[in-house]
This record gives C-alpha cells, sequence and structure tokens, in this order.
C-alpha cells in the first residue's frame, strides 16, 4: 500500500467526516432553537428526508460497481474496458435519472401529510419538499460517478474533496436559511442548486486534470449495460439495506410513536454516529488501496493492511465508543442546552450498536471495494427487513429500547457472518483470524458494563464531574486496548516510512 496515497484520502476522509459532524452539530439545534415546536419540526424534517432516501439506492449500485471495475482494469492496464464500464454506467444514470424524475413529479399530487402524518407542514409543502430532494439525489447521480472516477488514476482524495466542498457549501447554506425559519421547499430547492453548481465544476476538473476520464457515451453499448446491472444491482441491495437500517426505523417511529420520539431516536443516534466518524475516515481511507490490491492480485500485500488496520479499528472501537457513551450529558448540555435529553438507557444500548458497527464496516469494506459483495447484499436486506418487521409490533407495547435491542442482534448476526465471507476472500495462503474480533468482543463488553453504573448516575452530577470521569475512563480504556491488540508494531511499520520518506539523501 502506498502510505502517501493512504495519508492524501485520509485527509479527505477527515475533511468530509468534519462537514458531517458540523452539518450534526448545526442542523439539529438550529431546528429546535429557531422554530416553533422546534423538536417535532425538526423531526419531520428527518421524516420527509427518509422517506426518498430510498432513491440513493439506486445510484449507489451502478456507481460503486462501475468506479471499482474501472480501476481493476486500469490497474490490469486494460484501458479500454475501463473507460467501456465507465460509458456504459453514465448511460445508466443518464436514463435512469430521465425516468425518475418523470415519476418522482406524481409526488406533487399525493397527500403526503396524510401518508406520513405530519402536523406542522402543508400537504402541498411536503410534496414540493420531496420533489425537490428527489431531484437533489438525481442530480447527484452523476456528481458522484464523475467524482469517485479519480480512485482509478490513484487520486481518490481529489474527487471526495470536492464532494466535501458541495456538502460544505449546502450546510452553510441551510444553516442560513434556518436562523432565518426558511420554509421545507426552499431549504430542499437550494441543497439541490448546489448540486447542480458542482456538477458542473467538476466536469472542468475532470476535463483539465485527467482527460482520460473524462466520460464518453460512444464507449457503451447494450451488452456491458447489461452486464453491469446484475454485480450493480448487488451493490443497490446493499444500499437498499443501508436505507433499512438508517431510515426505515426513523419511519416506523414516526408512523407509530410520533415526531417527538423521532427526534429522540435521531439525537441519541447522531451522537454516536458522530463519535464513529473517526473510526469511518480510517476504513474508507484504505478502500481505494483495497481496489488497487485486488486489481494486482497482490494477496501478502492486501492481507497486510487488512491486519494492520484491523488494529487501529480494534484500539478505537472500545475507547470512542465508551468515551462518547461516558460524555453524553456533556454533550447534550453543551450542543442542545437540553440536558433532559439524556436517556442512559437508549445511550448505553446506542452504544453497543455502535461499537459492532465500528468493527462490522471495517470488514464490510474489504467486501465493496473488492466488487465482492453479492452474498453479502442478500443476506444484509434480509436482516434488517426482519428487525424491522419485528420492530413495527414491539414499537407501541416496549418503545425504543425493543427497536434498539432488535437492532444490535441484528448487527453482531451480520458481523459474524461478514467475517466468514472476508475468510473466503484471502487465498488459503494468506488467510486471516478472527481471534482478535473475539478479543475485541470481550473487551467492549467488559468496559460497557464497567460504565453502566457512571452512565445512569451522572445524569445528576455536575458537567466537570462527568467530563473528569469519562476522560479517565477513556484514557486507561485506551492504554489496555494499545497493549492488548498489540499496536505497537503499528507504530514501528509507520515510523519506518515516515523514517523513508523525509530521509535526508546523504
Amino acid at each position: 500500500m502506498s502510505l502517501k496515497r493512504l495519508l492524501k484520502l485520509l485527509a479527505s476522509f477527515l475533511m468530509g467526516q468534519g462537514v458531517t459532524v458540523l452539518s450534526q452539530l448545526l442542523i439539529p439545534p438550529l431546528f429546535l432553537l429557531r422554530y416553533a415546536h422546534g423538536i417535532e419540526v425538526y423531526g419531520e424534517w428527518i421524516t420527509l428526508t427518509a422517506a426518498i432516501s430510498y432513491l440513493n439506492t439506486l445510484n449507489y449500485g451502478i456507481q460503486n460497481y462501475a468506479n471499482n471495475q474501472m480501476a481493476i482494469h486500469y490497474h490490469r492496464e486494460e484501458i479500454d474496458e475501463a473507460k467501456i464500464v465507465q460509458a456504459s454506467a453514465l448511460r445508466l444514470i443518464i436514463y435512469a435519472v430521465s425516468l425518475l424524475a418523470l415519476a418522482g413529479s406524481a409526488v406533487l399530487f399525493m397527500p403526503i401529510d396524510r401518508i406520513l402524518s405530519l402536523r406542522h407542514i402543508s400537504s402541498h409543502e411536503a410534496s414540493l419538499t420531496i420533489f425537490l430532494m428527489i431531484l437533489q439525489l438525481l442530480l447527484g447521480w452523476p456528481f458522484a460517478l464523475i467524482s469517485n472516477s479519480y480512485m482509478v488514476i490513484g487520486e481518490a482524495h481529489r474527487g471526495q474533496s470536492w464532494m466535501n466542498g458541495q456538502r460544505l457549501a449546502a450546510l452553510l447554506t441551510m444553516s442560513a436559511l434556518l436562523w432565518f425559519r426558511a420554509s421545507f421547499p426552499l431549504l430542499a430547492l437550494t441543497q439541490a442548486a448546489s448540486v447542480t453548481l458542482f456538477l458542473l465544476l467538476v466536469i472542468v476538473d475532470v476535463r483539465m486534470r485527467a482527460p482520460l476520464l473524462v466520460p464518453s457515451l460512444r464507449y457503451g453499448n447494450m451488452k456491458s449495460m447489461m452486464a453491469i446491472m446484475r454485480p450493480s444491482g448487488y451493490f443497490g441491495l446493499l444500499a437498499v439495506s443501508s436505507f433499512l437500517c438508517w431510515q426505515g426505523p426513523v419511519l416506523i417511529i414516526q408512523k407509530v410513536l410520533g415526531p417527538a420520539s423521532v427526534a429522540i431516536f435521531q439525537i441519541t443516534r447522531v451522537v454516536f454516529n458522530m463519535s464513529r466518524q473517526i473510526m469511518i475516515v480510517l476504513t474508507f481511507s484504505i478502500s481505494q488501496d483495497i481496489t488497487i490490491l485486488v486489481g494486482q492480485k497482490n494477496w501478502e500485500r492486501l492481507h497486510r493492511l487488512y491486519d494492520l488496520s484491523e488494529r487501529v479499528v480494534l484500539l478505537l472501537v472500545p475507547t470512542v465508543t465508551v468515551g462518547t457513551l461516558l460524555m453524553c450529558p456533556v454533550l447534550f448540555t453543551i450542543w442542545l442546552h437540553k440536558r433532559t435529553l439524556y436517556q442512559p438507557g437508549l445511550c448505553l444500548l446506542m452504544a453497543a450498536i455502535s461499537g459492532v458497527m465500528g468493527i462490522k464496516e471495517h470488514k464490510y469494506q474489504f467486501q465493496s471495494s473488492s466488487n465482492e459483495h453479492q452474498s453479502l447484499s442478500r443476506f444484509s436486506i434480509a436482516a434488517y427487513f426482519i428487525m424491522l418487521v419485528a420492530a413495527a409490533f414491539l414499537l407501541r407495547p416496549f418503545g425504543i429500547r425493543s427497536l434498539l435491542l432488535l437492532w444490535l442482534a441484528t448487527e453482531v448476526v451480520q458481523l459474524i457472518y461478514i467475517l466468514r465471507l472476508n475468510a473466503k476472500l484471502f487465498p488459503k495462503e494468506a488467510q486471516v483470524s478472527m481471534t482478535p474480533v473475539v478479543h475485541l468482543a470481550f473487551v467492549l463488553t467488559g468496559s460497557l458494563a464497567l460504565a453502566v453504573w457512571p452512565a445512569y448516575h451522572s445524569a445528576q452530577w455536575p458537567l466537570f464531574e462527568v467530563a473528569a470521569v469519562a476522560t479517565g475512563f477513556t484514557a486507561v480504556l485506551g492504554v489496555f486496548s494499545y497493549f492488548a491488540f498489540k499496536l505497537g508494531e503499528v507504530r514501528k511499520v509507520l515510523e519506518g516510512r515516515l523514517r523513508r520518506r523525509f530521509a535526508i539523501p546523504r
């Protein structure tokens, strides 16, 4: 693996996660503070967003498979094949965008307020907002395909930077409009406008920086389009799974318990999502190298990448998860100025889910970036579907905690399955071990058990005491995990590469 390439991509993903964290820090408080009935208005915005997020599942499959396959062809010096894949993918996207934009206009005539049980927005405003959100997502499809194609030439960080810029521009515009209590349709319109602007900018940049990546429809053909549809369809199933995981619970809670419960669930989930960004960044930063090494069939270096990155993730999972759990009273107070929203039981369950997802996302990346995702896609969609069906029956009598327990069980089952798929990915001479993940299970379970008492009692402590206990607990756990997961070897590898890179020639 290339340390320089990895660090560049790591930096761009850190900026991207910075934008994500900034969004999660700004948007909920602005809704809560600037709008009457702010918590319910925020819940309805989240519900409208969730209602159309499933459309991204169609694009995710096409652009993810196409860019992975282009990179694999390119690093096997099969340039014509790479161009054919890109052109065929672009044709599919153009056809899909045209069809869905036309079909999406039907939402303008639907009683969205009754369908989603909305209380603070009219049917016309809800329909227009969803239609504009649909346009934003559809315009984002060619933008994502072209931006992510930089991975083919080993410059994925550049495409990621363009996407970071678009998201930041959209965030700042939306924050300003929220301050002035803008209507939902105006918020959605500005999001669509930002995607349009950055799509034009990235096309210009590709023409100047890497003419090889400029899409040309003449390379595409129906045979190649059909060849793309099956494997990209499996990526689409993964995206449907993601929709069921992240948006499905929101829609069910909205229907069964109402917008206030949606807001509490979402805010609690956002806290742990923000803290997990550092692990997600590490995972995404190795995706480009995974694809390149698979293209080169360099299993020895791929195994080394798997081992070293796993150790870092194993260190971060318990420390970040438990540290966030113990800091929740401080975060709720400083971030939202509503310490009463802190519910220890919900936060404890969300912490357990976040910890399991942290290691699952690392293992998932090796399947996704190598285009070996078919079995995983079928398994994941079935698992999340069963979770939501069970939650629909349990939510009303047992509340949100029943959903979180189902979610935790679903993530554990998927992690076990992905570990089996990882083992099949490598040849016999480079097999991976599941032992480190078993060790992590004991460390995470034990540390969460020790954190139960302070998590429940800290709701009444002064903020200084909460922060001190959380910091001390996290520091001790971090030191323990450093030695338990043998991070010394990772440190030596990085130090050696940095010395060679910055060594002064004699």
